[in-house]
């Protein structure tokens, strides 16, 4: 019988007996960084504590926490800190820097391993996992029982983020049986840093994909996007998974003119490669990806769909 715990929120988790096989297909990495706060590092903690057991009990991939701006002292204390050895994951400790440094760091490690997937994380995400969710939880061991050859035009994925529409349910209700027996990718570029998965693109022989280090402003998530798809690589919505995120101190503003001022030097850095600014009006602070898209994905799918394991 599946363990239902009550302590994620109001929709309660069902965790499985035993967690979810990922075959060694994927591996996690998670950024944590503390911020001066007193009363923010304790909440970011606490945040970390209940991701790092969520993942544990919910699935057996490594997971590496990339400890930003943490004292040693902080680090001896956490017990589940000390439970990722067990697992073949890690602690790796770094002065506090920029939120786009440490992705890089963490990408990096992803791509010197031998691991396919990267599961990219900040330190407050999770997916929804009850039977209202699709496969939530269980989305990696199915995709590591499909093998990696079933999904070779997928190259970056990201979960349904349930507060931007259309949401999950208006998602499934096209066609509730085509969604839950199949992994169904739409193609989408409105990446969500707080959880996004990557190829591991040595492997391949082909490039390596890092955003930028010199973007200092909003929008570090979308430049990994653009950046990817100025690689030729394609980015997918997974509409089997839905993101959860717990509340906390966000160290980010995510205000339309915030948002403007990034989009627009993302806009410039590719200018040339057909990224635009949308005009006026309600999007005007929005990037218009249409040509830049076609440009660097010109025949490759909008739409990938993979029948689940237990269905084929």
């Amino acid at each position: 019988m599946p363990i239902i715990d009550h302590n994620y929120g109001r929709i309660p988790v069902a965790f499985p007996d035993a967690p979810y096989a990922s075959n060694g297909m994927f591996v996690a990495y998670i950024v944590s960084y503390l911020p001066d706060s007193p009363e923010h590092r304790a909440v970011r903690r606490i945040n970390l504590r209940k991701q790092l057991r969520w993942w544990r009990l919910m699935t057996d991939v490594a997971v590496t926490v990339l400890a930003s701006g943490w004292t040693a002292q902080e680090v001896a204390a956490e017990g589940e800190l000390k439970l990722l050895l067990a697992r073949g994951g890690r602690v790796i400790s770094i002065p506090g820097q920029s939120l786009i440094e440490n992705r890089i760091v963490c990408l990096s490690l992803f791509y010197d391993s031998d691991v396919p997937w990267g599961i990219m994380m900040d330190d407050d995400a999770i997916l929804y996992h009850s039977p209202r969710h699709n496969s939530g939880g269980a989305f990696f061991s199915e995709m590591a029982a499909n093998g990696a050859a079933a999904y070779g035009d997928v190259d970056v994925f990201y979960p349904i983020n349930p507060a931007k529409l259309p949401g999950q349910n208006q998602i499934w209700a096209e066609a509730p049986a085509f969604y839950q027996t199949r992994h169904v990718f739409e193609a989408n570029y409105d990446l969500k840093g707080s959880l996004f998965v990557v190829r591991n693109f040595r492997l391949d022989g082909r490039k390596a994909v890092l955003p930028p280090p010199d973007h200092t402003l909003h929008g570090e998530d979308t430049l990994f996007a653009i950046e990817a798809v100025a690689n030729g690589c394609t980015v997918y919505r997974c509409e089997n998974m839905v993101l959860k995120e717990f509340s906390g101190p966000s160290h980010f503003k995510h205000a339309p003119e915030v948002m403007k001022v990034g989009n627009e030097a993302i806009a410039a850095r590719y200018a040339a490669q057909g990224l635009r600014m949308h005009g006026e009006g309600k999007r005007s602070h929005l990037l218009d990806r249409t040509k830049f898209v076609e440009l660097h994905l010109r025949g490759r799918p909008r739409r990938v769909v993979v029948t689940k394991p237990d269905q084929a």
